[in-house]
């Protein structure tokens, strides 16, 4: 996930043989996201916190950073978006189904018993100093992708199939 994509798709298609084929995935924001709507930036924020980046690309941006190195696009697709029925992609992290025990963990109580034990763990030295803080801040991130999920806003699976032309 670097910051600088046409810089990182430039190296790779530096060392590249023509007509090699290069696929990646990248972290997107969709079509649907609206920069002016206030909860699609909170989503944004929590994401880009939470994945360590100052901006999440679209996939134009990606697009067009791949063919500004000299990339032809054979084929890039939202793999997280499935005709027919399927489990949505944020759908472990909501939290609604699973194991009695990863449902709890999801709910504002389980958060609320796993933090305060954290912090009785790190209060007792057992675990380091700021577990706690960390664990909070991947409570946030997963809210976030479940929120962009949700809205159709983010996708962790835009997948493309690029060729080094020759």
């Amino acid at each position: 996930h670097a910051p600088d994509k046409q810089g990182a798709f430039a190296e790779i298609f530096r060392v590249m043989k023509p007509g090699a084929l290069f696929w990646g995935q990248e972290m997107c924001l969709t079509d649907a996201f609206d920069p002016n709507d206030g909860y699609h930036r909170a989503v944004e924020k929590d994401l880009m916190l939470g994945i360590a980046l100052r901006e999440i690309a679209t996939f134009t941006a990606v697009n067009d950073a791949l063919e500004a190195v000299g990339f032809e696009i054979v084929e890039a697709n939202d793999l997280g978006v499935q005709e027919g029925p399927s489990t949505p992609w944020y759908q472990p992290m909501a939290g609604r189904r699973g194991t009695l025990r990863s449902a709890f963990r999801r709910t504002p109580w389980g958060r609320k018993a796993m933090i305060g034990s954290l912090r009785l763990a790190e209060a007792l030295r057992v675990f380091p100093r700021g577990s706690a803080a960390v664990v909070r801040m991947m409570d946030q991130t997963a809210d976030a992708y479940v929120k962009g999920g949700e809205s159709g806003i983010f996708t962790p699976l835009y997948c493309f199939l690029a060729r080094k032309p020759g």
